[in-house]
């Protein structure tokens, strides 16, 4: 009981900063180092309260960039032979993955879900004595071309890879096309893209 009492004694002492037989003699000063001990604690509880905005803010934040995650990657499931140079659009009608489902294997189109930056890669591969020149095209629009021109006769199979960072607005419509081709491979032809950055 009196150590109970001497810890009572000591916090009235240090927290409070009365001095012997103020506590009993000026109640005026009660009342005023209660006040600011108040404001203290409403001072603290502002800080609270504002920390617990900033981790809402920050919470949100993450959510919104996982659910803004977008990416597709599709393949030629069998190649594509014309019989003489052709300009057409090329159809990558395996899909490996897409998030979203942005992108149309039937027509081999994608369509931006979001505003932001975005980077397309398409790999063809074409045969010896064969060639297949491509370009990306944003709405009909050229973005970038891929020439994959293999007109040596030798037995092995050309690569020729195309990579095309481009802004896109909600709606925006991507696709590859063929300018000058007659022989595309299957399988290891292929059509990947993925959001970057929101903007």
């Amino acid at each position: 009981m009196a150590f109970c009492f001497l810890v009572v004694f000591v916090f009235v002492n240090v927290h409070l900063g009365f001095s012997d037989g103020l506590l009993l003699t000026d109640p005026s000063h009660i009342e005023q180092r209660f006040n600011q001990m108040e404001s203290k604690f409403q001072g603290l509880s502002q800080e609270m309260n504002a920390l617990k905005q900033e981790n809402a803010a920050l919470k949100s934040e993450v959510l919104s960039e996982i659910t803004t995650l977008v990416y597709f990657s599709a393949f030629r499931i069998s190649p594509l032979a014309y019989s003489s140079y052709t300009h057409a659009d090329v159809v990558y009608d395996g899909v490996r993955s897409n998030y979203k489902n942005c992108y149309n294997p039937t027509t081999g189109r994608f369509i931006a879900p979001i505003k932001g930056l975005y980077v397309f890669t398409w790999e063809i591969v074409t045969a010896p004595g064969k060639l297949f020149d491509t370009e990306l095209l944003v709405n009909g629009e050229r973005v970038m071309l891929n020439s994959c021109n293999y007109n040596a006769l030798h037995s092995a199979q050309s690569p020729c890879t195309g990579v095309a960072p481009t802004h896109l607005d909600s709606g925006d419509i991507v696709h590859i096309r063929a300018t000058t081709g007659n022989y595309l491979e299957g399988i290891w032809s292929s059509f990947s893209g993925w959001l970057v950055h929101r903007t």
